[in-house]
């Protein structure tokens, strides 16, 4: 059986802050249905390495390709960001109802009116809410 091709792959990754190199990574790829932990003293680099791979920080040096396609030009990047999705270790809710909260993402991202309450639902469906 053939391995799935990374969703996520990174190669020659360098990111400086104030002359200093202060990420370098060789090689890293994530494939579909992969879980990971990204566990680290403080300053080892963790919220770096989501930076530059959310592409808020553009790298020195290296390569970010997302499901075979580069990331490299400003186009390709803002496609590239609205795929993506940052969850934070402590949730950020607004005071409102689980449903308003699940919804709130979507109309940031500008999904149509329509579509929103289908999708919702099926979620909120799907984890038993």
């Amino acid at each position: 059986m053939t391995e799935p091709t990374p969703i996520l792959e990174v190669k020659n990754l360098e990111v400086k802050r104030g002359g200093t190199l202060v990420l370098d990574v060789p090689s890293f790829s994530l494939r579909t249905g992969e879980i990971l932990s990204l566990i680290g003293p403080n300053g080892a680099g963790k919220t770096t390495l989501l930076q530059t791979l959310s592409y808020l920080l553009k790298p020195l040096q290296g390569e970010l390709f997302f499901r075979e396609k580069r990331v490299d030009t400003h186009h390709s990047a803002l496609e590239y960001r609205r795929k993506l999705a940052m969850v934070f270790q402590e949730p950020l809710l607004f005071d409102t109802t689980v449903f308003n909260n699940v919804a709130s993402g979507l109309r940031i991202r500008g999904t149509e009116k329509s579509e929103i309450h289908p999708r919702v639902t099926e979620q909120l469906e799907r984890f038993g809410i």
